[in-house]
């Protein structure tokens, strides 16, 4: 059984990416989170606890929810405290975070994300065409290369790759020969600890959008394997 953290706003997505995927919708891009609500690391920490008490069988607690986790200006503390209260506890669940790692700018995040047992970073779109369009980070986010070069900060990342159709609107999908190529030169050039490729399964932010056969996944995944990567393909 997994517990998720959400650092944003329930009501109000916040993230540095815009992606047109997203089960949470377009929401708001931002650089850092702020204007609205956002949990205290006492809030954190209060919401785990009586979350643990009513379901002590967990496996892992996850930082993740409608916005970008690293973008909260306390995410180092908040995970200082959940590990100093997991030890405390007797706690023996994983502690890990889903982020697209925009927030790796911050040598105090980076060093966060390696204090925890696991860092999940989004990576889909490899060239800067596919990456500007469907992604659509904030400007400062910059090209592929530079969240390439992010990611390679942390000590054992591991990266979720999302893929989809839009057959109406070939050029608004990212499985395509050129992406899968660049997509797979990076995974060599970042060395993950693990790769998870999925395709879509909830409604996205932008109608028309398809999920890829799972046949075609796997022969993906095979490729991903055969260049290195310990891979885990599903839908």
């Amino acid at each position: 059984m997994s517990l998720g953290i959400n650092l944003g706003d329930p009501g109000a997505k916040a993230c540095t990416w815009s992606c047109i995927y997203c089960q949470c919708g377009f929401g708001n891009r931002v650089e850092t989170m702020g204007g609205g609500f956002i949990p205290s690391v006492d809030q954190v920490l209060s919401g785990l606890k009586a979350a643990i008490e009513q379901q002590p069988a967990i496996d892992s607690v996850t930082i993740a929810g409608n916005s970008e986790p690293t973008s909260h200006p306390l995410f180092a503390e908040v995970v200082d405290a959940v590990l100093d209260f997991r030890k405390a506890s007797g706690g023996r669940w994983i502690f890990n975070s889903l982020s697209n790692g925009s927030g790796l700018d911050d040598r105090k995040v980076v060093n966060a994300c390696n204090r925890l047992d696991e860092i999940w970073i989004k990576f889909d779109c490899a060239t800067d065409e596919l990456f500007r369009r469907l992604n659509r980070p904030a400007a400062r986010v910059g090209t592929v290369a530079e969240h390439l070069n992010r990611i390679k900060q942390l000590e054992k990342p591991r990266i979720q790759s999302l893929f989809w159709l839009f057959p109406d609107r070939p050029e608004m999908s990212n499985w395509t020969d050129k992406n899968r190529e660049a997509v797979l030169t990076a995974y060599r050039a970042i060395v993950p600890e693990q790769v998870f490729i999925t395709t879509i399964k909830r409604e996205p932010a932008m109608r028309g959008l398809e999920p890829v056969p799972l046949e075609e996944l796997e022969s993906f995944g095979d490729r991903a394997r055969a260049a290195g990567s310990d891979v885990k393909v599903f839908i």
